[in-house]
């Protein structure tokens, strides 16, 4: 490698990309029969928006769960109208249980016209949780 190249890789190794957060909070279990708990937030990483959950996220495993977004608040969200109330949108189907993970957000979702992130069990209708986006 040419010296000049070699000190632009080493400082592209530096500096990781910056992520502006958009939205940060914690989830609320809303049963008592799940484990679903856990700091999470969106972030801008270059030209999409990705959703980062925390190391301390743990969730009951479910064979169904999956990321939606609501323009709904979460206080009128409850499992019989989660995917009804709030023109929800499906970002990711959630592929881990425990500990930090990353769910690219599509494109086309424009996510400051959102209230709420929820986790669902669509196989048994069963809301595990949210957050308001704060």
């Amino acid at each position: 490698m040419k010296p000049l190249t070699t000190i632009f890789f080493l400082i592209s190794i530096s500096f990781p990309s910056y992520q502006e957060v958009a939205y940060q909070g914690e989830f609320d279990n809303y049963s008592r029969w799940t484990t679903f708990e856990g700091k999470w937030k969106i972030v801008k990483n270059g030209d999409k928006h990705q959703i980062v959950l925390g190391e301390d996220f743990e969730a009951k495993e479910a064979p169904d769960l999956k990321i939606f977004l609501s323009k709904a608040d979460l206080d009128d969200i409850e499992s019989k109208n989660a995917l009804n109330e709030g023109e929800p949108v499906f970002v990711a189907k959630l592929t881990s249980y425990e500990g930090a993970a990353t769910y690219d957000i599509p494109a086309s979702i424009d996510i400051s016209q959102y209230k709420t992130i929820i986790v669902h069990c669509e196989e048994y209708a069963k809301l595990w949780g949210g957050s308001s986006l704060q």
